[in-house]
């Protein structure tokens, strides 16, 4: 935390403070509205609207003739569904200041709130033929949250584009605008409209992250990766852009460019379990366990109940061979949550590995019937199997996959059971018509038997299905 933030904070706090002593004492008053306006803004942010409300009341009761203080008070009241309440603060509002555009906006807003969109909308389409360019925006953002109301997202996003293309540095519209394109499926458009707005504002941080996001919806995730920079680099401050960019990273395995925007977001923002967690992924994924471990401990401490966590400290333990505190991890995580898959395989593989098979086998099943329709967890268990010498119960397992399944990978592993029990005829049989059906997927057979690679035979008939192209 910056000094700056340090000192606005200490400085919200010391005003409550003397707010709360003044409500023991049973008056209230400031020299001016402002301390108001943060008494609200506080409460509000802590979700106590009625102390907000309690405040405004205060406010109101000081300064009478303030139409900003009635139009806050009545933007509380609508926020808090007691809309009749709102308008009646909008009517003292108008008469102490009847030209200030926020009161037809917000009594639009009131009357959506009540689902009364035509008279909401009527409001807006008069006020569109009195005001200017600038005013006009918010005119055009306040249609927009009409529109939304009603769950009309297309009209919502052409209210938002004639408000941007009005006023290209409206925030709040910006701000609004990725919600409702992901609304609208407006992406393409999104991309034009905000590659506009930065020919006209190149240094618009959030039509940068606009851009990124519609990017990233089309797959194109260098460009994606380049606007969230630039919104970054812009506002050093905009901590949502550097967490998307890092997803999109993570997604495309780039985990080094992910490490990068991770870590600014752990220089400048208070970091959550999730941080830590993903971080920890990062240093996995790039084979540096101990340091991953660190951060998956920092993400535990945090969330005692995260089981992901639990999970990824097992697997760190899995690569360095400490079957025993995978096991620990895994069952930890499988106490949290019972019905990943993932976590019963990779708990029998560690009791696999230190030599309790016992132990291993009802896992790899437990994996199978949590998620039979996956063939991993069939090739898992069949493996298993086939590592114990039990062949003929791998085969059983593969006949129960394939009804599941129907995956050419449990077909290779029959032909490789099929060669382990010497039925080379019926398996080469088999091996044609797994390769005619997924050639692709052949190497699945040398898992199962390595030495295949080196069978002249094997690789003839490899060849003679091998696609032209």
């Amino acid at each position: 935390m910056s000094q700056k933030d340090f000192n606005n904070k200490q400085a919200i706090f010391n005003l409550v403070s003397k707010f709360e002593k003044m409500c023991q004492k049973g008056s209230v008053a400031f020299p001016s509205e402002r301390p108001y306006f943060m008494l609200i803004d506080y409460f509000q942010e802590e979700y106590l609207v009625d102390r907000s409300l309690e405040v405004a009341d205060y406010a109101i009761a000081q300064y009478q003739y303030s139409a900003e203080l009635r139009i806050r008070k009545a933007q509380l009241l609508i926020d808090c569904q007691r809309e009749e309440l709102a308008m009646a603060e909008l009517d003292h509002a108008e008469i102490l200041s009847p030209n200030d555009l926020a009161i037809p906006i917000m009594r639009a807003e009131a009357l959506a709130s009540l689902e009364l969109f035509e008279d909401a909308l009527a409001i807006l389409e008069e006020l569109k033929l009195l005001v200017g360019a600038e005013a006009l925006s918010r005119v055009f953002l306040a249609e927009s949250l009409v529109f939304e109301a009603m769950e009309e997202y297309q009209r919502m996003f052409y209210s938002l584009k004639a408000a941007l293309l009005e006023n290209p540095k409206n925030k709040e519209a910006l701000e609004r605008m990725w919600i409702c394109v992901e609304l609208s499926k407006k992406f393409r458009e999104s991309i034009a409209l905000h590659e506009q707005i930065l020919d006209v504002d190149p240094y618009s941080y959030l039509a940068w992250y606009n851009l990124g996001a519609a990017q990233s919806y089309y797959g194109n995730y260098e460009e994606a990766i380049e606007a969230y920079e630039y919104a970054f680099l812009i506002n050093e401050n905009f901590e949502l852009a550097y967490k998307d960019c890092a997803e999109i990273c993570f997604e495309i395995k780039n985990y080094h460019k992910a490490l990068s925007c991770y870590q600014e977001v752990l220089e400048h923002f208070e970091p959550d379990y999730y941080l830590f967690q993903r971080i920890g992924q990062c240093y996995q994924n790039l084979k540096s366990y101990a340091i991953a471990k660190t951060f998956f401990e920092k993400a535990a401490q945090l969330d005692p109940f995260n089981d992901e966590v639990f999970f990824h400290l097992g697997e760190c333990y899995m690569k360095e061979e400490n079957w025993a505190k995978a096991i620990r991890y895994f069952k930890h995580a499988i106490r949290i949550e019972d019905k990943r898959e993932e976590y019963f395989a990779a708990m029998g593989e560690a009791y696999f590995q230190s030599g309790d098979y016992e132990k291993a086998l009802p896992l790899f099943k437990e994996a199978t019937e949590i998620a039979p329709e996956q063939s991993e967890y069939w090739v898992k268990y069949a493996r298993f199997l086939v590592d114990l010498g039990k062949i003929d119960d791998a085969l059983d397992v593969i006949d129960e996959g394939e009804e599941y399944t129907g995956d050419t990978n449990l077909m290779y592993y029959r032909v490789g059971c099929l060669f382990l029990l010497g039925k080379r005829k019926e398996a080469f049989i088999l091996l044609g018509n797994a390769l005619d059906e997924d050639f692709y997927h052949h190497n699945s057979l040398f898992d199962i038997i390595p030495g295949l690679k080196e069978d002249s035979e094997v690789q003839a008939i490899i060849a003679t299905f091998q696609p032209l192209h």
